[in-house]
């Protein structure tokens, strides 16, 4: 690894009677690692309108934000991108983390923390393995089932009291069921107890979501009782209630990469190696530690200066310094700084 220097490293999450072996049937596959991706790309952050950018390969054409299918200016489909990073979208792949650990992992198929182990991935992300016997046996089918689970993928409403009876009212899914039952009624008593939250909710009716806010009170004490009891207000309809289901059940997945854990012969990135396109250590982290981690401090491992030429730079933070977006200007920067913006490919050592 020294001598080669690679920009990127990686290991396979999968076992084999003889690894080395030149074809794949001849490797003996003994069980993979249950890994998990959590990846910026994948998840809708207001903050890339603002940092990342893209530009047609074909007129040249340029604009901030997610690259489009087509290119607006002469409708051809070849295109240049830059995918930035921040404190909001790393944050939110984070939580993406913590929820799939805490809400899933370890609540709903009882995998201990001891046999969980996350990495920051030294780019947009995080990496959730899982050592467990019982994981490490798991065929791609099955592990298909768990992405569907924690990504709700066929769960009907119908078979958790939606959308109710005759009347409209919904049976309503109980906290103590297990499964989605629980994440569900959790869901739901947590939007009447912070009702401003009901704003966010798409395909409400604006009187009923008035309503809504205005009931909340006495809403949230009947979801309190044993069994909970999901009375509509007056002029508010079985549609109302889908439409919150629907809405915490979309906020209660999680964001994970489906082919990476459906693979059972995956390449994943080397903890302790360096991400290529940023220079920042593929760091391997403490459950409990992961949520004070600052991948933006803690994951800098360069030492010195270095004068580069900055093409042009969005915003930044490297340590505890802010960056200001720089345009056509040669700087002396750390070289964790040089590195950075050298390896995002907008800026060239200087001559």
């Amino acid at each position: 690894m020294a001598k080669e220097s690679p920009a990127h490293a990686f290991h396979s999450a999968a076992y084999y009677e003889t690894p080395d072996a030149p074809q794949m049937p001849l490797k003996g596959w003994l069980g993979a690692d249950l890994v998990f991706d959590i990846d910026a790309d994948h998840l809708s952050c207001p903050c890339q309108k603002r940092h990342d950018s893209w530009w047609c390969l074909d007129c040249g054409y340029r604009e901030k934000g997610i690259r489009p299918e087509t290119c607006p200016k002469c409708g051809g489909s070849r295109f240049g991108e830059l995918k930035w990073m921040c404190e909001e979208c790393l944050g939110t792949a984070k939580n993406e983390a913590i929820k799939l650990i805490e809400n899933f992992l370890v609540s709903d198929f009882g995998i201990s923390r001891s046999n969980t182990m996350v990495v920051f991935s030294g780019h947009r992300g995080y990496h959730v393995h899982c050592y467990s016997d019982e994981a490490r046996e798991l065929g791609s089918q099955e592990r298909r089932e768990i992405v569907d689970y924690v990504q709700a993928t066929g769960l009907d409403l119908k078979f958790h009291g939606f959308p109710g009876d005759v009347h409209g009212i919904p049976r309503g899914p109980d906290i103590h069921t297990p499964g989605w039952e629980r994440k569900m009624a959790q869901g739901i008593r947590d939007l009447f107890r912070a009702p401003d939250q009901l704003l966010e909710v798409p395909g409400l009716p604006p009187q009923q979501r008035q309503i809504l806010r205005s009931e909340a009170g006495g809403i949230y004490k009947r979801l309190l009782e044993e069994p909970p009891r999901y009375v509509a207000p007056k002029h508010v309809g079985p549609a109302a209630w889908q439409a919150m289901a629907q809405h915490v059940v979309a906020k209660a997945t999680a964001a994970i990469d489906e082919p990476v854990t459906t693979d059972v012969h995956r390449l994943i990135r080397l903890p302790g190696s360096l991400n290529g396109k940023t220079g920042f250590l593929v760091k391997k982290l403490d459950i409990g530690s992961l949520d004070t981690f600052d991948p933006f401090r803690d994951a800098q491992v360069f030492k010195g200066e270095a004068e580069v030429f900055v093409e042009d730079s969005p915003a930044f933070r490297i340590g505890e310094v802010e960056y200001a977006p720089m345009h056509q200007v040669k700087k002396q920067l750390p070289l964790s700084v040089a590195i950075f913006l050298l390896c995002k490919g907008v800026a060239k050592l200087a001559q």
